[in-house]
């Protein structure tokens, strides 16, 4: 029987390494609001190896990391309220 070990949660303010782990390793990024305001994304899970396929500049269909991106994004919106996000007064 595998025994699973603890993982600390590894955190990304980027949103386009989130949208590739996502892709690689099926693992919904979670997202978590910074006192700053500022939107990150929690994977609570080992992501080591989908990270490092990443910095290898593995390729992937552009469709479907687009998708992915966009949900990520997504996430960063729905984070923020949604209302006024990016507009400046």
């Amino acid at each position: 029987m595998k025994k699973l070990m603890a993982v600390n949660p590894t955190y990304f303010e980027q949103a386009d390494i989130a949208a590739f782990i996502y892709h690689v390793s099926k693992i919904p990024p979670k997202p978590d609001l910074r006192s700053d305001g500022k939107v990150v994304f929690r994977f609570d899970q080992d992501v080591t190896d989908a990270l490092q396929r990443f910095y290898e500049n593995e390729s992937v269909p552009i469709s479907d990391f687009c998708q992915k991106l966009k949900t990520v994004r997504s996430m960063i919106f729905a984070m923020k309220g949604g209302r006024g996000y990016g507009k400046q007064t």
